[in-house]
């Protein structure tokens, strides 16, 4: 159902009201609305904010619309302007890819505030969208990152977020059955892991389920990480992985049963999130 009379070209103040209107029903209408004004017309919001009596053609509006009702049905904010921010940079993201989430931050986070700045090699396990290696690679010059993914389309999507990084390559293959006899001082993870049967399931309907859901209860592929990756691991190497809120001391049992000295940590919310298994020298 049209929300909008396009029978002439009208201002962006107007457009823009009657479109936040049309997403009230979400909790930051007014900026999704904004966002989605600015894809189809490739303003930036300073633009948006300071010329509001600037006109929009119908072809815009038409643009703008049916981006409105595609977010009315529930699609993501990031599938519809086809970009998310992670850490200080901006991914191209598709329905191909996870989503970003804040919480895999965390991840970046244990990594770089480790004391040991030497230059490492890092591999990065179904990497989606490109966000750990990319962020790594960026943060990182004199690193090497590998990523590696499953699927070909989230793979050419993660290369061509990370395209003019000379210290990045991409592998395609599932896990780490396609590194060979390459070696690494960090290996990271962000796998599925929820539960086939979990209702919040329901809400992430859009995003890839092979990229969200494991077998085993969520368990499937953080098992298969951790017992494939000591081989691969350095003497006094680490392997980091993201979990589900509730699965923190079954990663953490996992992990001392494949020998790793382990240290559990929660994200901003105070919810369990990640494990960081150390390999030790002994191994």
């Amino acid at each position: 159902m049209a929300w909008i009379n396009m029978a002439m070209a009208k201002p962006i103040a107007e457009a823009l009201l009657e479109a936040s209107a049309a997403l009230g029903n979400k909790p930051d209408h007014r900026r999704d609305a904004a966002l989605l004004l600015g894809h189809v017309t490739g303003l930036s919001r300073r633009d948006i904010i300071a010329h509001p009596e600037a006109k929009i053609c119908n072809a815009h509006l038409a643009q703008l619309q049916a981006m409105i009702e595609r977010r009315q049905a529930g699609h993501p904010m990031a599938y519809l302007i086809g970009t998310q921010a992670f850490w200080d940079l901006d991914f191209k993201v598709t329905p191909d890819t996870l989503i970003p989430r804040p919480e895999t931050e965390l991840l970046i986070e244990i990594i770089l505030s480790q004391d040991d700045t030497a230059p490492k090699t890092v591999m990065d396990l179904g990497t989606g969208s490109g966000v750990i290696a990319v962020t790594l690679a960026a943060a990182r010059p004199d690193w090497s990152v590998i990523a590696t993914d499953a699927s070909i389309k989230a793979l050419r999507i993660a290369q061509q977020n990370g395209a003019g990084l000379t210290n990045l390559d991409f592998v395609a293959g599932h896990w780490l059955t396609c590194f060979g006899g390459v070696v690494a001082d960090i290996i990271v993870a962000n796998p599925p892991y929820i539960d086939p049967l979990d209702s919040h399931l329901a809400a992430l309907v859009f995003e890839p389920q092979s990229a969200l859901v494991a077998q085993d209860n969520g368990y499937a592929d953080l098992k298969t990480i951790i017992h494939q990756s000591t081989p691969l691991l350095a003497k006094n190497g680490y392997l980091l992985l993201e979990h589900g809120y509730n699965q923190q001391d079954a990663v953490l049992h996992e992990m001392r049963l494949a020998g790793y000295a382990p240290t559990a940590y929660c994200d901003l919310a105070g919810n369990p999130r990640a494990v960081m298994g150390h390999r030790k020298e002994t191994l």
